[in-house]
């Protein structure tokens, strides 16, 4: 079951890169982030009135629950929506690949929640170096303007606010049900990018057409309201580091995204960074054929 559900996340959020720059065709980014977290928290909340899902929290979960939802929709997916207005779908994923590395600091150094392993750290940075071959091409044709620069830079920090999110979730809300996480988590995250949007951003820009709607239907019900319950589903499950992996498979499901709808032609580096990839997931397990031991063992 933990195989199936890690498998759907990056099948899932591997299409999202795509999605969020689709919708920032018609909408600004903070309010654009906002509308699909407010659908997800609507869904959501429909699915707890039909399940009767007890929602009540302590003072306590509250105040964590709310740190959380503020660091990984208002500042993580506020920085990773504006970010995507200067740089291209695969450039974000690159620089969002450093989450795992910044889960893997913060979980061994800054909360001392698992114990530090080098062959972890190693397979981190292969798998990072892999995503950067993947999209080297589109990376080289971003020249690196100030645009391109300043969006790479939110994106970044965008993964570090995530992933200390993650941890925190991990280390201090082990028992709280993923349901009741993610609910409260959503209203939080939406209203504040909300608000956000709707202060600092121009109203007056914002266009709707069919693509732009299915595209924030599918990062609403699909990308948020289903995707965050079964991570923190999983997250209760496994290690924040194992889970923190799908960031290095979803980019690489986008790139097959891109061939299987639009016929994109997928360069020879690509597939070699895509090996280099699935090399370094292997070695954060210690080998290559250890990879699916980490789905039957919670603490790997």
């Amino acid at each position: 079951m933990k195989l199936l559900v890690f498998a759907i996340l990056c099948l899932v959020w591997g299409f999202t890169w795509q999605a969020i720059k689709v919708s920032l065709e018609g909408l600004p980014p903070y309010f654009s982030a906002g509308v699909r977290f407010t659908l997800a928290f609507i869904v959501l909340f429909l699915y707890t009135i039909w399940k009767r899902v007890p929602l009540r929290i302590g003072r306590r979960e509250f105040q964590l629950v709310t740190l959380t939802a503020l660091l990984v929709y208002t500042l993580d997916y506020g920085l990773i929506y504006w970010g995507e207005q200067y740089i291209n779908a695969g450039v974000a994923a690159i620089f969002f690949a450093t989450f795992p590395l910044f889960t893997a600091i913060f979980t061994n150094f800054l909360f001392r929640h698992e114990h530090f392993r080098a062959d972890r750290f190693i397979g981190l940075i292969i798998g990072f170096l892999g995503i950067v071959l993947v999209f080297y091409d589109q990376l080289v044709r971003t020249q690196f303007s100030r645009g391109v620069l300043l969006g790479s830079l939110a994106v970044i920090i965008g993964a570090a606010s995530a992933a200390l999110s993650l941890v925190i979730v991990k280390k201090y809300l082990p028992s709280l049900s993923p349901v009741t996480l993610t609910f409260h988590q959503l209203w939080i995250g939406g209203l504040s990018l909300l608000g956000i949007g709707m202060s600092f951003e121009d109203m007056s820009s914002i266009h709707l057409n069919p693509r732009i709607v299915f595209a924030v239907l599918y990062l609403g019900v699909v990308g948020s309201a289903l995707a965050f319950v079964l991570w923190y589903w999983l997250l209760q499950k496994t290690s924040a580091i194992t889970v923190s992996l799908i960031i290095y498979i979803t980019p690489i499901v986008a790139l097959a995204g891109d061939y299987l709808f639009f016929r994109e032609i997928i360069p020879l580096r690509s597939f070699i960074g895509m090996v280099v990839v699935f090399i370094g997931i292997g070695y954060t397990q210690k080998n290559l054929r250890a990879f699916p031991r980490v789905f039957r063992k919670a603490n790997v």
